[in-house]
Order: structure tokens, then sequence, then C-alpha cells
């Protein structure tokens, strides 16, 4: 009835799985080429975010002692002034307590010499 070549035919369907088993086996390798090139973008990532973390705490570390610096230069230069100022009545006092002193010798060396 049917005039069939059995290895024909057999060659035939060798040719097919062959085919499809190089394609299937050609679309998994790529497929887990791109799962590894988005692991490493995510490491990537993760080492990026990391050190931006770290430069801003630095940065604001960074900014607090400088104010706390600043805080306490303020502190200091006004404690300064304000010896300075004391330092300067005082002497302002002691010249007018001398000079007083002096007019009063004068004035006791004209009446009394």
């Amino acid at each position: 009835m049917h005039d069939m070549d059995f290895n024909e035919l057999k060659a035939q369907l060798k040719a097919e799985l062959e085919a499809e088993l190089k394609a299937a086996i050609k679309s998994e390798i790529e497929g887990e080429q791109d799962v590894e090139v988005e692991d490493k973008e995510r490491n990537d990532q993760k080492q990026f975010n990391k050190q931006i973390n770290y430069n801003i705490l630095t940065q604001k570390q960074y900014q607090g002692q400088k104010a706390e610096s600043e805080t306490d230069t303020d502190v200091e230069s006004e404690s300064e002034a304000e010896a300075k100022s004391k330092n300067k009545a005082k002497v302002e006092n002691e010249a007018k307590s001398e000079s007083e002193a002096k007019v009063e010798a004068d004035k006791k060396g004209k009446y009394f010499g």
C-alpha cells in the first residue's frame, strides 16, 4: 500500500530533533547569560548605593563637626570680647582712680604745704 522509506524518515526526524534541541539549548544559554548580567548589574548598583550612603554620612558628620566648631568659636570669641571689655573698664577705672588720687594729693600739697 504505502511505499515508505523508514531510513529516510528516521534521518529526517533525527535532523528535526537535533535542530530543536540546538535551539532549546541556545535559548537556555542566552537566558542564563541575561540572568548573570542582571545579577552583576544589581551588585554594581548595591555597591554604588553603599558608596552614596557613605558619602552622605561623611558629609553630615563633617557638617555637624563644622557647626559644632563654629559654635565653639562663637562662644570663645564672645567670652574673649567680654574679657577685653572688662579689662578695659578695669584699666579705665584704675586710671581714673590714679588721676583722682593725684588731684587729691595736689590739693593737700597746696593747702597744707
